[in-house]
Formats: structure tokens, C-alpha cells, sequence
């Protein structure tokens, strides 16, 4: 039967959780393939991991846990959506480690030390809920719930306590709280609160949005150690594939000469560099002198 047949007013909540997790999705992933060029440090692209396995994990196990036990009628159902959820665990345990190698590097910290620290916090916290609450029903989505507390909140020290100036302040102050945030969010797995109605659903949206508000805020603050490296006016040359020859007349472009100056200044004739400047843009795929010189300076800018 169609997820829609079901459709009714007290569904409402989990749809537009749906779609705005959808939208922040497809926003973090805008992010991500936007600053694929400029960001390519490994700091970076654990980063990125990190959200994409999120992305998986919330789908896989969040959403489908969901909608499988809302919407799908079949006989022992919630077990049916409970074993799918738990097949997603795997990616949410390797996402955290991406998010603890981004850290460590970061920061110049140990990241076996942060990693022993989260599995042992991790470990620690879902036995004492064990102990409290007795055997639970769904113990792999409250040991990740668990790590992925400790593990967060891991994180949020770790920047707190940091020497390096990874970001503007007002940037670490923020990375800080959405990282404790993010890891916080998950002490509600334990609480009455998951009596609520609309638990599920609340959750799963606070879920996308404060873990993808972490990565995009670090990817629009972060210093120069993230950026891409600077490039001297040669390496520029040798990564576009420019002849000797194209050289001389690029460098002529990029000091602002005109084509009969820079014609003069090498004794060859005018349409040879216009047919030289030709090819410079074919190979640079621009399409006039100011967006050669423009992408010239982008590429030396830290």
C-alpha cells in the first residue's frame, strides 16, 4: 500500500520533518560539491564523510524505522523496521570516526586517544542505561545514541580546548555549541520523552539540522589552513597546460598590457598573439581577458 494512502492530519508533522530534512540534505550537499575545489585538505574531506554517512545512516536507519512502522501493515512490523534500522549502524559508527579524524587533525590531537575516549564514554553510558532501565528493546539504537553523544561531545572539547585557529572566535564559539548540541540531542533517546507522539519525528529533524549546521559553519569560517593552496603564476602555467610561448603572452595579459604591446615586446606579429590568447582561453575555459586575469588571481588568493 502507498505511504500516501495513509495520509492523514496527524501525519502532517511527519511529512514536513520529511521534507525539511530532505531540503537540508540537499543544502549540506550543495555545500559540500560547492567548496569541493577550494577545500581539499584531508581535514576537510573527513568532513565530508562524516555528513554523507550521516546522510545515509539518518535515511537508512532514522527515517525508515519511521515510516516503516507508521505506515507499512504487516505482521511483527516493528521488527521488520527495527532489524533495517540496525543494518544502518555500521555507517553512523563510521561516520563518527570521520568526525574524530577531522578533530584530531584540526586540533593536532592524538585521534586514537579521541577515538578510545568516545568508544569507552560510549560503552560506558549504554551499559549504565542497561543497569538502570534493564534489558532494552532496541540496544543497537541506544549504543549508537550513546556514542554518538560521546563522541560529539568529544568533539566540542576538543575545539573548546584547542590551540589552533582553525576559525574566526565567533566561529569556534559556534562550532562549539552545535557540536555539544548535536551529541546533547541524544540524551532525549533515554528520557519519557520518547512517549511523545511526534518523538521520531522531532528528532530525526534536530538530527540533520544541527550535525549539517556543524560541517557548513566550519566550511564558511575556516582559516587559511583549510583553503586551497597558493599558486604561483607558474604552477598556474603548468596546471593549464601552457606553452612556453602561451606563457609569454599570458604574462603579457596578466601585467595588462595590450596586444600590440605585448606583439612589440616578443618581434612577433599582432594576430600571432591573438591567436596565442585564443588558445590560452581554450585551455583556461574562459572567455575574455578579465576572466583570464580574474581566474589567475582566484588561484594565488589564500
Amino acid at each position: 500500500m502507498s505511504l500516501f494512502n495513509n495520509f492523514n492530519i496527524n501525519s502532517l508533522p511527519l511529512w514536513i520533518s520529511f521534507m525539511l530534512c530532505l531540503s537540508i540534505t540537499a543544502g549540506g550537499l550543495l555545500v559540500l560539491f560547492r567548496f569541493r575545489q577550494t577545500r581539499n585538505s584531508n581535514s576537510f574531506h573527513y568532513l565530508q564523510y562524516f555528513l554523507i554517512l550521516l546522510y545515509v545512516y539518518g535515511y537508512y536507519s532514522l527515517w525508515s524505522d519511521i515510516l516503516l512502522s507508521g505506515f507499512l501493515q504487516m505482521d511483527n512490523v516493528e521488527g521488520v523496521a527495527t532489524l533495517v534500522a540496525q543494518m544502518g549502524a555500521p555507517f553512523l559508527l563510521i561516520s563518527l570516526i570521520m568526525v574524530l579524524l577531522w578533530v584530531a587533525r584540526v586540533q593536532q590531537r592524538s585521534w586514537p586517544l579521541l577515538l578510545g575516549i568516545s568508544m569507552i564514554g560510549g560503552a560506558a553510558v549504554f551499559a549504565s542505561q542497561y543497569l538502570w532501565a534493564g534489558p532494552l528493546m532496541d540496544g543497537v539504537r541506544l549504543f549508537c545514541s550513546s556514542l554518538a553523544m560521546v563522541s560529539l561531545l568529544v568533539v566540542a572539547a576538543t575545539l573548546a580546548t584547542g590551540k589552533q585557529e582553525i576559525v574566526t572566535d565567533k566561529g569556534r564559539r559556534l562550532l562549539i555549541a552545535l557540536a555539544a548540541a548535536a551529541g546533547l540531542m541524544h540524551l532525549t533517546v533515554f528520557s519519557s520523552l520518547t512517549d511523545y507522539q511526534h518523538f521520531d519525528t522531532v528528532f530525526v529533524l534536530y538530527f540533520y539540522l544541527l550535525n549539517t549546521a556543524l560541517v557548513v559553519v566550519y566550511t564558511y569560517q575556516a582559516t587559511e589552513g583549510l583553503m586551497r593552496p597558493q599558486l604561483s603564476l607558474d604552477d598556474f602555467l603548468v596546471k593549464h597546460g601552457i606553452s612556453k610561448r602561451e606563457a609569454d603572452i599570458l604574462r603579457g595579459i596578466y601585467a595588462g598590457k595590450t596586444n600590440k604591446e605585448i606583439a612589440d615586446e616578443l618581434f612577433i606579429s599582432l594576430q600571432t598573439v591573438k591567436d596565442h590568447s585564443s588558445r590560452i582561453y581554450q585551455k583556461t575555459y574562459v572567455k575574455n581577458r578579465a576572466q583570464l586575469m580574474a581566474l589567475v588571481r582566484e588561484s594565488q588568493e589564500v
